[in-house]
């Protein structure tokens, strides 16, 4: 598989937020209010899981198999790429705002009340209606307006393929097979054959999904390719950023675990 279908996303700094957490739910530190330990870590884990699925997903739309590629096997990974993509997005506002809680709980969202549980929502950054991520993830949250494009191009094409219809409306065919590959499958000069297991390329995502197909405009399209590149960019600085805030703005007693406790 060509690394330009290879998706690398850097764990490396959500480990490090979560080495911190350790520390910030000892009993010397900020304790364990609310059990937010395990909202952190759960949330932590479903964002794992999350860019795995990407991962997957995206190999597999672009991969050279002995199989016929066919719309709906395209659609399946392309909605499958999206929803993973929102969750671990969802999974992240999960994350910080469980560590936020125990920091300062009038600034976040309430993890111990059903109601405030639902309010969660990548929006709390977005539309300032937490006020705790200007004070305790400033630079994360001026990472996400930046990028507040490429999150709403994500939601909206997720939410049109869960809800109303496929959101594959076309692109173009990889013309690059493995050594070998079509000989082995005896269409070796068929031209006609060939492009009926010639997996995708380039995937058309259209701007503003949820709009009246008149007014939807395909001048303006972009290319799931060019999504997945800057969704892994943003993953990756996401994790920097949110550990270098956290390491900056919320203080600890001590910064090594108590083995006694």
């Amino acid at each position: 598989m060509s690394d330009k279908y290879t998706l690398n996303f850097d764990y490396r700094p959500y480990e490090e937020l979560n080495s911190f957490a350790l520390l910030a739910v000892q009993k010397h530190n900020l304790g364990d209010k609310g059990d937010w330990f395990n909202c952190f870590r759960g949330g932590l884990c479903g964002l794992s899981a999350r860019l795995f699925g990407v991962q997957i997903h995206f190999r597999e739309i672009h991969s050279w198999k002995p199989v016929k590629t066919n719309y709906q096997a395209v659609e399946y990974h392309l909605s499958s790429i999206l929803f993973n993509m929102d969750s671990a997005i969802e999974c992240m506002v999960f994350v910080l705002n469980a560590l936020g809680y125990v920091t300062n709980a009038n600034q976040f969202l309430d993890i111990t009340n059903e109601i405030k549980l639902k309010q969660i929502s990548p929006y709390n950054i977005l539309k300032n209606q937490c006020s705790g991520y200007d004070n305790y993830f400033p630079t994360l949250k001026k990472f996400w307006q930046k990028n507040e494009d490429l999150i709403e191009i994500i939601f909206e094409n997720h939410d049109v393929s869960k809800h109303r219809e496929s959101i594959f409306k076309g692109g173009k065919a990889r013309k690059d097979p493995p050594s070998g590959f079509f000989e082995k499958m005896g269409i070796k000069d068929d031209e006609g054959k060939q492009i009926l297991f010639s997996p995708m390329a380039e995937i058309i995502l259209i701007p503003h999904p949820k709009n009246p197909l008149q007014q939807r405009n395909f001048a303006n399209s972009v290319k799931l390719e060019d999504i997945a590149k800057r969704f892994c960019l943003f993953i990756n600085g996401c994790g920097v950023k949110a550990f270098e805030d956290a390491k900056t703005m919320i203080k600890l007693n001590l910064y090594d675990l108590n083995i006694d406790e």
